[in-house]
């Protein structure tokens, strides 16, 4: 029951910033106080970091372990296909592309060769 309630806290948190994000200007951030944007940046920053750890708890039995391993690929998968299509988007709609989408899609994926790798050798 605990672990269901940090999730939705969790899931509830993004959608309250999401929504001020969105609500303010037609999400023209330029238009935004410096005090507000540093707010809004410290409450992402505590949400990326209460998101990591989500689910890093003791594992019980093996369907835990499988249904980690399960939720982790599926993010994974989730964030690289969002900024993928972001660069795309970027690519054809706007033809500028924003460095942070790249810097993103090429630290996930080589952050995951580079762990196969080195779990491959380790023995």
């Amino acid at each position: 029951m605990k672990t269901l309630l940090h999730y939705l806290f969790l899931l509830v948190g993004i959608a309250l910033i999401t929504g001020f994000i969105t609500s303010q200007n037609s999400g023209d951030t330029m238009s935004m106080s410096k005090s507000m944007a540093l707010s809004l940046s410290g409450l992402l920053a505590l949400y990326t970091v209460a998101m990591s750890l989500v689910g890093e708890g003791n594992l019980n039995d093996e369907r835990e372990q499988q249904h980690r391993y399960i939720a982790n690929r599926a993010g994974l998968i989730a964030g690289t296909t969002v900024l993928a299509l972001a660069i795309i988007f970027q690519l054809f709609i706007t033809h500028h592309i924003d460095y942070w989408l790249l810097t993103g899609l090429i630290t996930i994926n080589l952050t995951k060769i580079v762990s196969l790798i080195w779990l491959n050798y380790k023995k």
